[in-house]
């Protein structure tokens, strides 16, 4: 394991960053102060009473009732009638009368009640021990707020500990008060883990199986699980999920798991460079995140991640393996000062099958563009350094190199009639490499460029109030800002194919690059969600932007075309609350192909919910961008994998009655022309008042499975509770996706602030159009 190394970077960073809180002075304590309909104060007895509507305050702690009597000097108080304590905690205790001691925060309430977000509990006695102990006896727990509870948790003794955890024993679970199970211990946290969770159930792949969990907490700061995990098929699997947060020493998690699995993937086969292979069965994971803000201007973030081989998370962690199919190991430091921004970042290869380009470290400074000497011109720079090692799969490594490199930009705006903006800029660069891409010698690069960026917006308003076609109109306002950039590269002294690729400028090459664009928004108001205020919405939000490439350019960088290169088109489109539609398309003109497109659709008028996604992208030879996205033909164009990915993906819910919810999953994979149904499932739903009851079929192509069982079938039962999600009883694997990223009022470009005029007076950046 190389995690010491990483270790070692936090703990010296937090300790120059770490400031030991100052001592101070002891504070007074904090008086009691009461009000009440009737408040009388006996003065040889040091008592005072309130009658009616009592409530008695010190400092976090407020206690009401009906009628109160404290003794002022020792600060301790009996209250009857409808007393409610309420603690900084989150927690509330109540019964019919309480004896409590303010000055160290204990009291008893005979026949009291605590509730503890999502948890009543009921007890003969109830006894505040200090802030941070509450001890129930002969007690009920549950998450059920009728009077007669569906199911509650049965305990000798519950000891709360607010915010943290409840500790009960000799516990029976109960369901309308029939007894079910026995457990004598039973730790519940309350930092919204489940308590203990046990998932049976088969499948082709692992045959039958058993998966338990425990959740556990050892302080406010620090909970998690720990996993047992069986597979007929598989072996025997055992890890642990811990989590950690911190005020000044920051957040995260760490992860670990080990399997001795029956059906590991044989790396030596399938990899025959890797001599350092060994046909091991024992599988595994470390992954350790990390985030901490050393100062207000400060953060630190961290990642790494350890595979035994490239199927684990695929096998056991699916739903991590959708969210990032290669997860990154790497250690970032960003300051983010008002003049400047500085960036420090090592990026490492944790795993040998992974293609990493490897940083050791990255060093970049940025002076944010500011204007100079108190005139209109406006300077940037950014300078780097760059340790650069490509490392391969299983293969031997890519070239390596050190790059020092120091980027000028100066601009100096205009305005014309006051509505038309043009920022000229000339930009020069400078970069050292030690070694080129064929050859051990340093290379010295340089590069000088210019251009504009010219833009307007123009608006027209109507006052207009209505509902054409169902469509909630408030005011309405059609926005449209035009703008052309002209970027180019006049001199490049080195030909971009002999340098190391870095990611830090190193493709730069001639070039004369103009965009036309525009951006189109018509825009109204409307109350949103359970919102009094009217919010500003984007009814069609249409943006388009062609780029044409002139002059003698680059061949390696399509650059020298002398026409049209690339076209790209945002379109948005949300009438209804019920209706949501984006389409985001990248062309390439030139071979008049689609490069990307990304198509999302959420309809749920009533009682159907329906979210539609199309996911095209196609690699294009010269350009290493990752995008992901498509769905339909375009007359000329073609859509071909071109070696990328083709998916389509399908979620559908039916609310048929308040109780009961149908609904089904699909998701299709397009690739060499041949379509395959990699993923179905149906499934219903019964909402059982504290539960959510879930139930149905999943069917899913296995890349591990050969061809004469291709699918993997489950039928999956989930028993949710409703107030805590994360606790849950569940059996089988239910389909896991990413919902819709689409905004309900406005999205991308459309958030920039509106015109005034549109909720106010003019902006003189736009442009009125008269209505007339």
């Amino acid at each position: 394991m190389r995690c010491p190394f990483l270790v070692f970077i936090l703990l010296l960073s937090s300790f120059f960053f770490f400031h030991p809180p100052a001592l101070y002075a002891e504070e007074p304590e904090e008086a009691v102060e009461a009000a009440a309909d009737s408040l009388q104060y006996l003065k040889e007895e040091h008592k005072l009473i309130a009658v009616g509507n009592v409530v008695v305050t010190h400092g976090e702690i407020e206690l009401t009732a009906d009628r109160a009597e404290l003794q002022v000097d020792t600060k301790k108080a009996h209250a009857t009638g409808h007393v409610v304590l309420r603690q900084l905690g989150g927690e509330t205790l109540s019964g019919d009368e309480v004896s409590f001691d303010f000055k160290d925060s204990s009291g008893v309430f005979p026949n009291g009640r605590i509730f503890q977000f999502p948890w009543y509990g009921y007890g003969e006695k109830l006894e505040q021990v200090n802030k941070g102990k509450i001890v129930a006896r002969d007690t009920f727990i549950t998450s059920c707020n009728l009077p007669h509870p569906h199911y509650d948790v049965k305990a000798q003794e519950a000891i709360f500990y607010p915010g943290d955890k409840i500790i009960a024993k000799n516990v029976t679970f109960r369901i309308l008060e029939v007894p079910v199970f026995w457990w004598p211990y039973l730790i519940i946290p309350l930092n919204n883990e489940a308590p203990f969770t046990l998932v049976p159930g088969y499948s082709n792949e692992y045959g039958a199986f058993l998966l338990a969990s425990k959740g556990f907490s050892v302080n406010k700061n620090i909970h998690g699980r720990l996993h047992l995990d069986w597979y007929s098929k598989r072996g025997v699997g055992y890890g642990a999920d811990v989590e950690y947060k911190f005020e000044r020493l920051g957040f995260g998690e760490v992860k670990l798991y080990g399997i001795k699995d029956k059906d590991a993937p044989d790396q030596r086969a399938d990899n025959p460079f890797d001599n350092k292979n060994r046909d091991d069965d024992f599988r595994g994971r470390v992954s350790w995140k990390h985030r901490a803000r050393i100062d207000d201007l400060t953060t630190l973030q961290l990642q790494w991640h350890e595979l035994s081989d490239q199927q684990l998370l695929q096998d056991f962690f699916e739903r991590e393996h959708r969210e990032e199919i290669n997860p990154q190991s790497f250690l970032t430091i960003t300051r983010n000062a008002g003049p400047y921004s500085l960036l420090a970042h090592i990026e490492k290869r944790t795993n040998r099958f992974e293609t990493v380009a490897e940083k050791l470290p990255e060093v970049v400074f940025t002076w944010l563009r500011k204007p100079m000497f108190g005139t209109n011109f406006y300077y940037t720079s950014e300078e780097g350094f760059v340790n650069f090692d490509q490392t391969k799969s299983f293969s031997p490594d890519g070239p390596n190199t050190v790059q020092l490199y120091t980027d000028h930009e100066l601009s100096y705006p205009l305005q014309f009639f006051r509505f038309y903006n043009v920022i000229p800029f000339v930009n020069f660069r400078e970069d050292y490499f030690t070694k080129s891409r064929e050859k051990e010698d340093g290379i010295t690069r340089y590069v000088f460029g210019g251009g504009f960026d010219a833009s307007t917006r123009f608006y027209r308003t109507w006052d207009y109030q209505g509902t054409p076609m169902g469509i909630e109109v408030n005011g309405l306002r059609h926005v449209l800002e035009p703008l052309i950039q002209y970027n180019s590269i006049k001199v490049a002294s080195v030909n971009p194919g002999k340098l190391v690729v870095t990611g830090r400028g190193d493709q730069l090459d001639h070039q004369d690059i103009v965009t036309f664009g525009v951006e189109n928004r018509i825009q109204t108001k409307r109350r949103v969600g359970n919102s009094k205020e009217y919010t500003r919405v984007d009814l069609v939000s249409f943006n388009a932007f062609l780029d044409y490439s002139f002059g003698p350019g680059s061949e390696l960088l399509r650059t020298r075309a002398n026409k049209f290169t690339d076209a790209r088109f945002e379109t948005v489109f949300r009438p209804y609350d019920w209706l949501v539609f984006r389409m985001d398309t990248e062309i390439d003109v030139i071979s008049q192909k689609i490069f990307t497109n990304d198509i999302d659709l959420v309809f749920d008028p009533g009682r159907w919910q329906v979210t539609l996604s199309h996911r095209y992208a196609r690699n294009r030879e010269h350009d290493s961008r990752t995008v992901s996205n498509t769905v339909f033909e375009i007359p000329h164009l073609s859509i071909d994998d071109g070696g990328g990915s083709n998916q389509i993906t399908m979620d559908l819910v039916y609310d048929l009655n308040e109780r009961w919810d149908f609904g089904g999953y699909i998701r299709w994979e397009v690739s060499e022309g041949e379509s395959n149904l990699e993923e179905w499932e149906i499934r219903a739903q019964r909402d059982l008042h504290d539960w959510l009851l879930d139930f149905g079929l999943n069917v899913r192509n296995s890349d591990r499975t050969d061809s004469e069982k291709q699918l993997n079938k489950e039928v999956f039962v989930q028993l949710q509770l409703k107030a805590l999600p994360s606790i849950e009883l569940k059996t089988g694997h239910r389909a896991s996706f990413v919902d819709s990223r689409i905004g309900r009022t406005v999205s991308g470009s459309n958030e920039a602030p509106p015109p005034p005029s549109f909720l106010g007076s003019p902006d003189a950046q736009y442009v009125s159009l008269s209505t007339s």
